[in-house]
């Protein structure tokens, strides 16, 4: 599951199971990360959106918000001056 797709199913869904399990999904996905891969992930997600004519920040944002809580504040800190870049 993309970063973006994370997003679009969890606010589509009324259901807060599906959603913890989306959430723990992507947790599980990325919670073996280094902070530098971390960071590619985010920007190829973006460049992948850019590309594709669908980038949201605030989707995106959104996104490493609901994950906030998973990561080292330091990783977050820095996706999130990468992130804001693209604004």
């Amino acid at each position: 599951m993309k970063l973006s797709d994370f997003n679009n199913n969890s606010t589509r869904q009324s259901d807060s199971a599906s959603s913890n399990d989306d959430l723990m999904s992507k947790y599980n996905e990325l919670k073996d990360l280094s902070q530098d891969d971390l960071s590619k992930t985010l920007l190829e997600e973006v460049k992948r959106q850019k590309q594709n004519g669908t980038f949201n920040y605030q989707q995106v944002a959104s996104t490493m918000e609901s994950l906030k809580g998973f990561i080292p504040n330091e990783n977050y800190e820095n996706m999130k001056r990468i992130l804001d870049s693209f604004k």
